[in-house]
């Protein structure tokens, strides 16, 4: 644990244990009872605003950001139930008292509330994180076929027999992948397959004597045929 860690942590029971002390010194005429619920109640109020120094929302390490797609609701839920939890407790204890048992029901269904709005602020989270993986894997494909291309067109460049036109071409289909947007339509995903099996395919045959350029040339053709109608293939 370092440094900065376990300081907040002290202050974190510093502050808990202050705000324990400062009940039991003002709060001396109360109910037992009464005071232990507001004891308890603002303990959670102050662990809503504590607890982000001690685990901060925001992890500059994940790519996804998840944490961000749910700040909002996160934060709209534990304002929410601080204005209510703080009325409620101001309300019925100085304005127009109420027994316990009232109050306890009354707090239970405020904190039920925060915690359902935790819960959809965790959802959102989640969701964002999906959609992230989502689109990492959707791109991924065309990195690959990129990156494939490249290292096909470099090893072309360095033989010395290789058709200008094979050349030229192998150089227009790299230059023309740059256009195709990622898409998690089912199809999009099997032409990237079948573009990637027939790039294989090329650069397997570089390493065959002698070269066979008409299976070259054919995979070729085949890579810009499933180029072509990639193009066309949009998300759902």
């Amino acid at each position: 644990m370092n440094t900065k860690k376990t300081f907040s942590i002290l202050l974190l029971l510093a502050g808990e244990a202050l705000l324990i002390i400062c009940f039991l010194y003002f709060g001396r005429n109360l109910e037992a009872k009464l005071l232990t619920l507001n004891i308890i109640v603002s303990s959670i109020i102050y662990s809503l605003f504590f607890i982000d120094i001690l685990f901060p929302m925001v992890d500059r390490k994940d790519e996804s950001h998840k944490t961000i797609g749910s700040l909002g609701i996160r934060w709209f839920t534990t304002l929410l139930y601080v204005l209510f939890a703080i009325g409620a407790m101001v309300n019925f204890n100085v304005v127009k008292p109420i027994d316990i048992n009232s109050q306890i029901l009354i707090h239970g269904i405020l904190f039920f509330l925060l915690c359902l709005g935790l819960y959809f602020a965790f959802s959102a989270s989640v969701k964002v994180h999906e959609v992230f993986i989502e689109e990492k894997q959707m791109r991924s494909h065309l990195e690959e076929m990129k990156k494939m291309t490249k290292d096909v067109q470099n090893k072309f460049a360095l033989m010395k027999d290789i058709p200008a036109d094979t050349l030229k071409r192998i150089t227009a289909l790299q230059e023309d992948l740059r256009y195709l947007t990622p898409s998690n339509n089912r199809d999009a995903i099997e032409l990237e397959t079948n573009f990637l099996n027939e790039m294989k395919a090329v650069r397997n045959c570089l390493f065959e004597m002698p070269t066979n350029y008409n299976k070259i040339i054919e995979n070729i053709q085949n890579c810009e045929r499933i180029y072509k109608e990639r193009k066309q293939t949009y998300s759902n």
